[in-house]
């Protein structure tokens, strides 16, 4: 038997193989994160981008806080967005358990 790569990978230049890795990393990050969005972490990590400055219109806006979260991995808007999309029902339900605090789904 033999294993070979198909003809696309072989002629994959050095982008493609550096997004496939970056993708492969914010999968790797998002779903880590699933497990740690407890009320206690999303509070404490609320409270620090607070300390640092409201948004415009106040409070702390969830994409502001999923590229927190991503450091380098929110490289552009689609990665946060696709993070957002993921996180979304756990950051949800972990604001739902902090009486300071609350979500707001805008326009």
């Amino acid at each position: 038997m033999r294993i070979e790569s198909s003809p696309a990978c072989r002629h994959a230049g050095p982008r493609a193989v550096k997004a496939a890795e970056m993708n492969d990393r914010l999968e790797q990050t998002v779903e880590a994160l699933r497990f740690r969005l407890t009320p206690d972490f999303v509070d404490v990590q609320v409270r620090e981008l607070l300390r640092q400055g409201e948004d415009v219109g106040g409070g702390i806006n969830a994409f502001r806080l999923i590229q927190h979260w991503l450091g380098a991995l929110a490289e552009n808007d689609v990665a946060v967005m696709w993070a957002y999309d993921r996180l979304k029902p756990a950051l949800g339900a972990a604001l739902k358990e902090i009486p300071s605090l609350y979500y707001f789904e805008g326009d």
